[in-house]
């Protein structure tokens, strides 16, 4: 059954008239009444541009961008909280675990959450392609070494009765490798003159010399930059000989990756070209505009032989990777928290269990999570024991009270959602700025053409949007498996960066940002299209016949700022850097979101969630 275009942009798995329009624009239409949610509600399972839709931040925008003030409601018939949670993201969800647990069973919990779906970052995608059913990940990918976390994360994880040995077994390690399929580096032939599919050496696969040899060879590059490619990827020796480590560090520290392989490796702009994105799923912008010691690092090529200590090896494979990825976190501190909301009681059983919406925001359960509610503004009340928090629902304005607040939503916001904030600070909040990105889940009728490629990842320097492309993780657990033979649909994952040539890290964030969120579904649509079929249509790809369904997860705010960019003190990290400052208790209001640990993992977001409980039990 063909998908058109008009699908894409509506939602196709997804019934209902009311769903396929914002909230905003179904409560005007009368559609769906004040906080109540449809019966067909299921946000999963909706394709075209998700993540942060227009109704999502609408009213952030009115508050932050235009200076619209949303005075509270004359009336608020609500009774008061123990806690208001401002964010549904693994974040808040974790403050509102960590705060139940603590302060009793009974405690009453309110979670606004802006967006039409919990989790935040941790988005899950379902499709179904010609009878199968296929999950994949829209934001937050994988538990990056559990072994690692704190007491507090690890426990939560425990708690959840997450099985993380299991995943040895879910997690398909020699999948693509017995089939012999590999990354590799996709040059378009727009941008190059010719299109070349050849290995990815950077990826750290092990190639041999003679593998490496024959794929530079095959680059559409001049004879030039091929031997300067081939002699950068060789070499250890040390490009800055003569000077002491604290020497190398301030330079590397201070110069790009891009100008520091121009001037201390004599590298093309050839070389340079095709380097320039490598990173940019970590770093969200290209290395012109982040700093040669980020290189060092992650061990790029010509950083090796500058004597620093290398990097130590992940001990711990990654592997524990969710089908949805970490929304099987969020979905499991739902379970925890709201009876009814997803049934089961497994890490196995959480893969194919269905959330049933309308028990999130039940007047039964003293946790109550409220999706499509932006809080706008965050305010003691006049002895200080009460705050209030003014939210807006489907266009209209409530008030609810709690005798604790966390603020489990972007630092950016928080100046203009607390009009009581000192200046200080307001600024140490707005010093970081989070990193954009779309991540595209792309359902395919089958893999074919991957397979007869011999790639199951491509990175692309060309002029596409989507600079990596890849197969979704092999994964089969809880009765879901995974794609075994190219002739079964499958999740393709693609991300995107919008960048801003010639600015720094943080001003193109901005820029990027601002960018993306002027770029309409077609301008994405007509870059996948050209892309696939200019990549795989050698090995039988037809993106009209192949391509099912795009879901676009758009997060304007995506990851939490870690520092990255030339010239920045070296002191700053996850431990010292503004954010300390900006997170810092104001009364019976705390902060815990993963902007405030400058730290974009899930264990960042459940050690600022335990630290912002723990703040506020501790002041009562």
């Amino acid at each position: 059954m063909s998908i058109t275009r008009r699908d894409f942009v509506s939602g196709v798995a997804m019934g209902g008239t009311a769903l396929s329009l914002s909230p905003l624009e179904a409560a005007a239409k009368g559609l769906l009444p004040s906080h109540a949610l449809g019966p067909d509600y299921y946000p999963p399972a909706l394709t075209g541009i998700r993540g942060s839709t227009d109704a999502a931040f609408a009213a952030a925008h009115a508050l932050a961008r235009e200076g619209k003030r949303f005075a509270a409601p004359k009336q608020s018939p609500e009774s008061d909280y123990d806690l208001v949670v401002v964010g549904g993201g693994i974040s808040g969800l974790s403050a509102a675990y960590f705060f139940r647990r603590q302060h009793g069973p009974e405690s009453r919990i309110l979670i606004l959450e802006n967006h039409d779906d919990f989790g935040g970052h941790a988005r899950r995608n379902e499709f179904t392609v010609d009878g199968r059913a296929m999950i994949g990940y829209g934001g937050s990918q994988t538990l990056d070494t559990p072994s690692a976390y704190s007491p507090e994360a690890s426990g939560l994880l425990k708690a959840l009765r997450f099985n993380l040995d299991g995943f040895y077994e879910y997690f398909d390690q020699d999948f693509f490798s017995s089939r012999g399929m590999k990354p590799g580096i996709y040059f378009d032939e727009p941008t190059f003159g010719r299109r070349a599919l050849v290995d990815n050496m950077l990826e750290g696969d092990g190639l041999s010399e003679e593998a490496v040899l024959a794929a530079v060879r095959a680059m559409p590059l001049s004879e030039a930059d091929q031997n300067a490619f081939l002699t950068l990827f060789a070499t250890e020796d040390d490009l800055l000989p003569g000077q002491s480590l604290a020497e190398k560090e301030a330079l590397l520290r201070n110069i790009s990756y891009l100008d520091f392989l121009k001037q201390y490796a004599d590298m093309t702009d050839g070389v340079c070209a095709v380097l320039q994105d490598t990173f940019l799923p970590m770093l969200g912008v290209g290395w012109e505009a982040a700093s040669a010691w980020e290189a060092l690092e992650y061990e790029f090529p010509g950083t090796r032989g500058l004597g620093f200590e290398a990097k130590q090896v992940r001990e711990e494979p990654y592997i524990h990777h969710f089908p949805d990825g970490n929304a099987s976190v969020a979905r499991a501190l739902v379970r925890e928290l709201i009876p009814g909301a997803i049934p089961g009681s497994t890490m196995e059983d959480l893969v194919l269990a269905k959330a049933n919406y309308l028990a999130l925001d039940s007047e039964k359960n003293p946790v109550r999570l409220r999706l499509n509610s932006t809080a706008v503004n965050v305010t003691h009340d006049e002895r200080g024991e009460r705050v209030g928090i003014t939210y807006v629902n489907n266009g209209n304005r409530y008030l609810a009270r709690g005798r604790h607040v966390v603020l489990a939503c972007y630092n950016n916001i928080i100046p203009y959602l607390c009009p009581e904030i000192p200046r200080a600070q307001a600024d140490a909040l707005r010093y970081a700025t989070k990193i954009p990105f779309v991540l595209g889940s792309f359902a395919i009728r089958n893999w074919q053409a991957f397979a007869d490629s011999g790639y199951r990842m491509m990175y692309s320097p060309g002029d596409v949007m989507f600079k990596r492309l890849s197969l979704d993780f092999p994964v089969s657990m809880g009765g879901y498996e995974y794609s075994q033979s190219p002739d079964q649909p499958t999740v393709i994952t693609a991300w995107y960066s919008p960048t801003a040539r010639g600015l720094d890290s943080r001003t193109q964030y901005r820029a990027g940002r601002a960018k993306m969120l002027g770029m309409s579904y077609m301008d994405f649509e007509q870059d996948i299209v050209g892309h696939l079929n200019g990549m795989l249509g050698p090995y039988g790809f037809d993106a009209e016949r192949d391509l099912a369904a795009i879901t676009l997860n758009r997060w304007a705010h995506g990851y939490a700022y870690e520092f990255e960019g030339v010239g920045l003190p070296a002191q700053y990290n996850r431990f010292n850097g503004p954010h300390i400052a900006g997170r810092a208790q104001m009364g019976r209001i705390s902060i815990a979101n993963s902007d405030s640990e400058a730290y974009a993992y899930v264990d960042g977001a459940i050690d600022a969630a335990y630290r912002a409980v723990s703040e506020q039990l501790a002041a009562t």
